[in-house]
């Protein structure tokens, strides 16, 4: 049957890392079973959806498995790259989002699903067009980020699938975050065949973006951004240290570390929260509680006790200091005061830890401060890599020694069981711990 009338101006999408683009620019779009896919590919889905993936059977069409398909999504947002960015194991402006019309669906080679085909109960296959109405279109055209429940959060991810390959000319356009992407894709593509390079349209919604803060950058940082906003602040500190030593009130860390023990407002950023409320539900006590709480953990660790003198004052600071980013409090006015939810602030630390290593410490060495902002813009990466899915590799990149490692894995699960303490589980830890401190070893040797 042909494609239902109301269904023939919309699109399918597809997205892909820019890393892909010259493979894409080679062969094309190609299923993960085909003969051709590149070793190197880009991935950004979770390991554990590919394998359900590799294994589930397409009912109709050319059958096989869903392995053997080119996916798109027929919804323009895609709750899977709302879960990939919270990851952050990607920087969001580095995806490119590829629009095809929906004719491809009339294709022999063409399949469509229900709901997304990532879940352990397979979803209803389809190859006719004429059966585009059995699927929750209310769902796939809706622009908002939450959903109702997780069928409901499936049934937005309906795909479409294309048997072995289909040529990246065959897209209507490759949407970019911005000019900066578009000439990077230009400079990849460099004339050859490739459909128009556009930004996003206020009619078809791709991206997430920080709105709440009327910000049109991503909704979270990713690894590259993260590094970028970190190297930032540590040249700042470099090139302003001492030029408030007679005025500072801390002559030396060691110092502050005493004043926080004394008292945690001691310090314009830290008194921002002292009594400021979370609406995230794990988070049970205000946030300079919490804080507290971290503290009293690191210090009881032994692997903390056995640190030198100077490595032990760099890490309890930065426990006092590591939740800073999540004020200052007028930041929450609009919320009754209540903190959201902020995946950001680790990294949004950044320009507070400059004012506090440079107007508020009178001398701090460039190493010392390099390692204590470190551990504050990383605070959150062990316990996301033990249990929110984040690459490992991004551990690995960010320490420089085994020392830094030590003091970020203590503060980590110094924070993690200051939660809930179940969540640190010490034997993936110490494997995860072992992993990185191989690599790093290699490294070094290199």
């Amino acid at each position: 049957m042909p494609i239902p009338a109301e269904h023939t101006n919309r699109h399918v999408y597809h997205f892909s890392h820019i890393d892909n683009l010259p493979g894409l620019l080679q062969h094309g779009f190609l299923s993960n079973n085909h003969s051709k896919f590149p070793k190197k590919h880009r991935s950004i889905a979770a390991a554990g959806i590919q394998e359900r993936r590799a294994k589930m059977a397409v009912s109709c069409g050319p059958g096989g498995c869903v392995h053997d398909y080119v996916p798109f999504y027929f919804g323009s947002i895609s709750p899977m790259l709302l879960g990939v960015i919270n990851a952050k194991n990607i920087d969001q402006y580095d995806i490119l989002y590829f629009e095809f019309p929906i004719a491809l669906v009339d294709r022999a080679d063409a399949v469509f699903t229900s709901a997304s085909a990532n879940t352990a109960t397979p979803p209803s296959f389809y190859s006719d067009s004429g059966d585009l109405f059995e699927l929750d279109w209310v769902a796939i055209d809706s622009l908002k980020w939450s959903n109702t429940d997780d069928d409901y959060r499936h049934r937005r991810m309906a795909e479409l699938l294309i048997h072995s390959q289909l040529p990246v000319t065959a897209a209507a356009r490759c949407v970019v975050w911005n000019d900066w992407v578009k000439t990077r894709v230009e400079e990849i593509v460099k004339g050859k065949p490739f459909p128009p390079i556009e930004l996003e349209s206020s009619f078809r919604r791709h991206w997430f973006t920080d709105f709440a803060n009327n910000r049109k950058s991503s909704l979270v940082q990713g690894p590259r951004e993260i590094a970028m906003n970190f190297d930032e602040a540590c040249n700042n500190v470099k090139q302003q240290a001492g030029t408030n030593a007679k005025t500072a009130k801390f002559k030396s860390l060691k110092l502050l570390r005493d004043g926080l023990r004394a008292d945690f407002g001691c310090l314009p950023h830290t008194a921002e929260l002292v009594g400021l409320k979370s609406a995230n539900g794990m988070h049970k006590r205000t946030v300079d509680v919490h804080t507290k709480e971290v503290v009293a953990n690191l210090l009881a660790l032994p692997e903390h006790q056995e640190m030198e003198e100077e490595d032990q004052i760099i890490g309890e600071i930065a426990a006092y200091l590591h939740d800073i980013g999540k004020g200052p409090r007028s930041r929450w006015d609009s919320n009754g005061g209540l903190q959201k939810v902020d995946p950001n602030h680790p990294v949004g630390a950044m320009p507070m830890m400059v004012e506090i290593l440079t107007e508020h410490v009178a001398t701090v060495g460039k190493a010392s401060a390099k390692t204590l902002m470190k551990l504050v813009c990383y605070h959150d990466l062990v316990g996301d890599v033990l249990g929110k899915g984040r690459d490992e590799q991004q551990l690995i990149d960010v320490v420089d020694d085994e020392n830094e490692l030590d003091m970020l894995f203590a503060l980590g699960k110094a924070d993690a069981t200051a939660l809930v303490e179940h969540w640190w589980d010490e034997s993936q830890a110490d494997a995860l711990y072992e992993r990185c401190l191989a690599a790093i070893e290699d490294t070094a040797e290199e």
